[in-house]
């Protein structure tokens, strides 16, 4: 080899195939070289097969295959499986719930196995919303159609509008919500519990009494014959030595705010509301004594049963006051101008032991 000259500069001269059998031969003494065993070079895949055109309707659901029968064996494999209870919430065990949170849970738990439990025995989804919810209740309610949705949560159907009601039941029963109040159309349902026990309050309101007539247990001829007061179509009045009772007879159902009562020394006068005919208004026989509401002796009024306004009216000339010596002088022949006086002409006996009542 002749040497070349690179950059100016000459390098020495080598001998190329002396040093590729010096190598040869060093190296094969050190590593053997299998060249049978050599990895092949691998042969390239196969060209992908022509697409296979189908044709519209080659193929049914009649061509499927349905699967083994029920009474196979292998289905008792799932059969074998436990039903997952779902209606339970799993909780992560790395966390200590609250007694609150543990109630809360418990109480879940408990509706969720009552609402399945009784799903079970084939009632509606209507039904088990409501006996679960009056299982649950604390105190009973007055519960009906018309008030069921304040109560229920969620959707409701009214027992009378619930098909399976009315398809255990042979009638239908009124729609009470709607207000078909017939003529003979029966009482609504009683509300009972989930016992089927009636649901009712602990006290009732006693039943209405008819009010007896007026002054029916006066004697009214004891009154006149003894001088002591007198019984008439439209009001009654009796006295005592100091004292004059007079009861009027009102409207029924007169309250005491509808009327106004004016009392001066020697008159009365009653009027009811905006009417202006007077329902009395009479002199006084003799002079009363009216006071103010700060004397324990005023002459008061008040209203009794809503159908008798009762005059308690105090004498001027009485014995407490001082204005007399004599309980005759204190005696009243008739209570008002209007009326016709006593056949007596000095107070009867009975007069004076009037006093004490």
């Amino acid at each position: 080899m002749t040497p070349k000259s690179i950059h100016g500069s000459t390098s020495p001269s080598y001998d190329l195939d002396a040093d590729v059998d010096a190598f040869l031969a060093g190296v094969g003494q050190t590593m053997t070289v299998q060249w049978d065993k050599l990895r092949p070079t691998p042969e390239p895949p196969p060209p992908p097969p022509p697409p296979v055109s189908l044709q519209v309707g080659s193929c049914s659901w009649d061509d499927l295959h349905e699967g083994p029968a029920e009474e196979d064996a292998s289905w008792a494999a799932f059969d074998a499986m436990a039903p997952v209870d779902t209606s339970r919430k799993v909780v992560a065990s790395n966390r200590r719930l609250s007694k609150e949170e543990r109630e809360k849970l418990k109480d879940e738990q408990q509706l969720a196995e009552a609402r399945e439990s009784i799903r079970k025995r084939g009632w509606s989804e209507a039904e088990v919303k409501w006996r679960s919810w009056l299982a649950t209740r604390g105190h009973d309610v007055q519960v009906n159609d018309w008030n069921l949705h304040k109560y229920v949560e969620g959707e409701c159907t009214p027992p009378s509008r619930d098909p399976w009601f009315l398809n255990a039941h042979d009638r239908p029963v009124p729609d009470y919500e709607a207000g078909n109040d017939g003529e003979n159309e029966e009482d609504a349902p009683a509300v009972t519990n989930i016992l089927s026990e009636p649901i009712a309050p602990a006290w009732r309101y006693p039943p209405p009494r008819e009010p007896k007539p007026l002054w029916c247990d006066v004697d009214e001829l004891a009154l006149l014959a003894h001088g002591l007061g007198r019984r008439t179509e439209g009001y009654y009045w009796r006295q005592t030595t100091s004292t004059v009772q007079l009861e009027l007879k009102l409207p029924p159902g007169t309250s005491a705010r509808e009327l106004r009562v004016s009392m001066q020394p020697t008159r009365l006068t009653v009027r009811v509301g905006s009417d202006p005919e007077p329902l009395l208004d009479e002199e006084l026989y003799m002079k009363i004594y009216v006071g103010s509401n700060t004397d324990d002796d005023c002459s008061i009024w008040e209203v009794q049963d809503k159908r008798v306004l009762v005059f308690h009216l105090v004498k001027w000339h009485r014995l407490a006051a001082g204005n007399v010596r004599d309980a005759s002088k204190t005696w009243w022949c008739k209570c008002l101008n209007s009326e016709e006086a006593f056949d007596l002409r000095v107070p009867h006996a009975e007069y004076y032991n009037e006093k004490e009542k």
